[in-house]
């Protein structure tokens, strides 16, 4: 999961360096879970659980069929932000 921290990374010019792929989907909230957000993929229709957010800004956003945009990244899912 991110940290929330840049990094800097110091190495010679011809070092590879990996770097993770983002990607940006949409979601539909569909419930709370304990620590958990039940959502939807609003592309393929798939629904999943991801951790509650920590930001209070977007926590208190959330409500059943608020749509969010969601970031998937090392094979975890984080919310960012609500939409509309």
């Amino acid at each position: 999961m991110t940290t929330g921290t840049k990094k800097s990374v110091l190495s010679p010019v011809d070092a590879r360096i990996e770097v993770p792929m983002i990607e940006k989907k949409t979601g539909q909230v569909l419930a709370f879970v304990g620590n958990n957000v039940q959502l939807m993929d609003m592309q393929n229709y798939e629904t999943f659980e991801t951790p509650m957010p920590e930001e209070e800004e977007i926590k208190s956003k959330l409500a059943q069929g608020v749509e969010v945009e969601y970031w998937q990244m090392l094979g975890q899912n984080k919310i960012m932000r609500t939409k509309g």
